[in-house]
């Protein structure tokens, strides 16, 4: 395996921050891709246009357009973060499943402070072919 779940954690937010669409899909699990096309088409999206891009015979504007949108919504989910700052922190769960992970996304807070960081999400992660893929991120909200 290279990359451990922090490094692809980190990643996959960096991917967000940047706009590289292609890199978010990438490193999407399959569940991961399944649950974003579930929501797509909870949210009204074509049942052709879905099995298209399940399927990886969208035409390029439709996947183009499509990955644009996902990334905009991740975007949106972690609005109110410096999501350049996060810094991935492994949760050390012995409980979990072999071959998952989850890792906490955290907001330094100044050294002052003397504060724990802010956890900004948690992003799941699952072992597919020898690499680390996204399940999900959930987004930590404040109430």
């Amino acid at each position: 395996m290279s990359d451990g779940p922090e490094i692809v954690a980190k990643g996959f937010v960096d991917a967000i921050v940047w706009g590289e669409h292609h890199r978010v899909w990438d490193l999407l699990s399959a569940e991961g891709r399944r649950t974003v096309l579930r929501v797509g088409a909870s949210r009204g999206m074509d049942d052709a246009l879905i099995a298209r891009l399940r399927d990886g015979t969208a035409a390029t504007s439709e996947r183009e357009d499509f990955l644009g949108d996902l990334v905009n919504g991740l975007r949106a989910d972690l609005a109110g973060n410096d999501l350049d700052a996060v810094e991935a922190e492994l949760d050390n769960d012995d409980t979990a499943p072999a071959g998952t992970a989850r890792v906490m996304l955290v907001a330094p807070v100044p050294a002052v402070l003397n504060l724990p960081g802010l956890p900004v999400a948690a992003v799941d992660l699952v072992e597919e072919t020898g690499e680390w893929r996204v399940d999900r991120i959930i987004p930590r909200t404040s109430k």
